[in-house]
């Protein structure tokens, strides 16, 4: 997963280094706006036809409103940040760097590169006033309230089936919030999902949600034959567990190996990071020869017995995900 993740990072970073300077609210050329379009959620929306600079501007401004309520986490902070900034912001991590991009899809904001290596995130200054007007809304918090409800909810169901159909969090959407089961709501929810987690789309159009710790979806989704949407039943143990990032029964492996990775892994290595990275193998079905040549790598010393031990348990306690073999056959 560390090692995804960095890809992932530098990726966006590479895409992030060739986006325009100027925001839709510039004077642009017609490239300008083409690279704008391209860069764009409208590019996805709007499939059949680029669209002109002048009919994206109005169409940012017609969702804004609406817009700044859907919102990822990190993508909230930020604005919020160059709110009380003047209207930018500096990346504090490379964490932030996908709610930037996202944020740059939108056409909210622009990003430069400074010659340390650091980058400012700027808001576009036609919609300062409009943001804030939004974010002090009535209806503002109590959106804000069920996103975040929302988001939790979604991060451990990936925790616990590695995927998702973006199609069971549309149905959870409309049924709960009806109130907001409009096409622009939706609209609002798909571009809120496409910023706020890992997805892929499959050959057929459908967009998939996935835990960023997965590493081959396609060879996951070959295992599983006639795969639909479909309603999830799940205990309350199971969902706050996947909450948590660890349900109960892999609490006890995960503390053993914790305990014997620490001060045993290489100065660049994180023990955190180690084990993270042991769990998600587990959880893909890596064999426990895989798994131990991953933590040999990550060692100053020899693997010890008892570490070796842990690690075995590891490897049987850990909840598989669909369509992973299990461990142990009951």
């Amino acid at each position: 997963m560390s090692v995804l993740r960095e890809r992932q990072l530098e990726a966006c970073q590479d895409r992030l280094s060739r986006c325009p300077t100027k925001d839709i609210f510039s004077d642009l050329c017609e490239d300008e706006s083409a690279r704008l379009f391209a860069m764009s959620f409208y590019a996805r929306e709007h499939r059949d036809r680029v669209l002109p600079a002048d009919e994206m501007r109005t169409l940012v401004e017609t969702y804004l409103p609406r817009e700044a309520c859907f919102l990822s986490p990190r993508e909230d902070d930020l604005v919020k940040r160059m709110l009380m900034g003047g209207g930018e912001t500096p990346l504090w991590s490379w964490e932030e760097i996908s709610a930037a991009e996202a944020l740059i899809s939108r056409l909210w904001c622009t990003l430069e590169i400074v010659e340390d290596e650091s980058a400012v995130l700027r808001l576009s200054s036609s919609l300062l006033e409009p943001l804030t007007r939004a974010m002090s809304a009535p209806d503002y918090a109590r959106i804000r309230q069920l996103i975040f409800s929302f988001d939790a909810t979604l991060h451990s169901l990936l925790y616990l089936s590695g995927f998702l159909h973006a199609a069971v969090p549309m149905d959870h959407f409309r049924r709960e919030w009806k109130g907001e089961d409009s096409p622009v709501a939706r609209l609002l929810v798909a571009r809120y999902l496409r910023a706020a987690f890992d997805y892929m789309e499959t050959p057929q159009g459908e967009i998939l949600l996935l835990h960023p710790g997965l590493a081959d979806p396609d060879k996951l989704l070959s295992t599983l034959s006639g795969l639909t949407p479909g309603e999830i039943h799940l205990t309350r143990e199971m969902m706050l567990g996947g909450m948590n990032g660890l349900l109960p029964e892999e609490r006890a492996s995960c503390a053993a190996m914790r305990g014997e990775l620490t001060g045993a892994v290489r100065p660049e290595c994180d023990e955190d990071d180690v084990l993270e990275d042991l769990r998600m193998m587990a959880k893909q079905g890596a064999t426990l020869a895989e798994m131990r040549e991953v933590l040999e790598n990550a060692l100053c010393v020899m693997p010890s017995p008892r570490m070796l031990s842990c690690l075995n348990q590891l490897h049987m306690q850990t909840v598989r995900w669909a369509g992973m073999p299990p461990a142990v056959v009951n």
